[in-house]
């Protein structure tokens, strides 16, 4: 694994550069597997850790919700964090960042096959920095799939050259479809953003197929949004945010 001139001129340059084999195949599997297992039955960790589908309308094979991401797994269990904390993942990063670097976030994000949905599990163009508010230049997301994607089967589609002026969009709100929520005092329903739909010329996009271990970067500015799952199966995806060390951006 090898982040190359060319990857770094395609990152600053388009917002995005894809590395082939990123994470070798036997540290995917290890979490495709664990991710297998928390979908049939949901880990003891605290409630904020699941964003779970509406379970009035979907539960697992044991009754329980299921969940449609998971946050910050790498902090509750080392299969996550062996691969959140890849020496090769932290050394692109750094390369793309252009100094030290620190792990801001993880989550596994599940697009089931049973969903019936016209969403199916997609998500809409954004930006990362309208949620994280990380600052221009100082961010960067790596979406790493556990199956093969494609068109239709999760695969992210991104915008070429949206990072460019270092511009948020000001988002539109809306609900997932079936609606993704939190379980506390019953099932409460949260809303996403996006980019307004009306301002988003899809013949622009590039999809990006890829391989299990395969790492898409692109910067918390870039426009990227994520294909429905058609395939009939469940696909799984991690995607890992890092940061400038805050020691280093002075």
């Amino acid at each position: 694994m090898q982040v190359t001139e060319r990857h770094i001129e395609d990152y600053r340059e388009e917002g995005y550069c894809l590395v082939e084999g990123l994470i070798p195949a036997d540290q995917v599997a290890a979490v495709r597997q664990r991710v297998e297992e928390i979908v049939e039955l949901k880990p003891e960790w605290p409630e904020r850790h699941f964003q779970v589908l509406d379970p009035e309308r979907y539960q697992s094979a044991a009754g329980q919700a299921l969940p449609g991401g998971i946050q910050q797994p790498a902090g509750q269990e080392e299969v996550f964090r062996a691969l959140a904390d890849h020496t090769h993942l932290a050394a692109a990063m750094e390369r793309l960042l252009g100094a030290p670097v620190e792990r801001y976030t993880d989550q596994v994000g599940i697009k089931y096959g049973q969903v019936v949905e016209e969403q199916g599990g997609r998500s809409y163009f954004h930006q990362d920095s309208f949620y994280w508010h990380i600052d221009p230049q100082l961010g960067c997301n790596c979406w790493i799939p556990l199956w093969p994607v494609d068109r239709e089967a999760i695969a992210l589609a991104v915008m070429p050259q949206t990072q460019q002026g270092w511009r948020l969009i000001e988002h539109e709100s809306y609900f997932d479809d079936p609606a993704m929520g939190h379980l506390g005092d019953g099932f409460k329903p949260f809303k996403r953003h996006r980019v307004p739909l009306d301002q988003v010329d899809y013949s622009r996009e590039i999809l990006v197929p890829m391989q299990p271990g395969d790492g898409l970067f692109f910067t918390n500015y870039t426009w990227h949004r994520s294909e429905p799952n058609r395939t009939g199966e469940n696909r799984a995806f991690y995607a890992i945010a890092y940061q400038v060390q805050v020691a280093d951006r002075h």
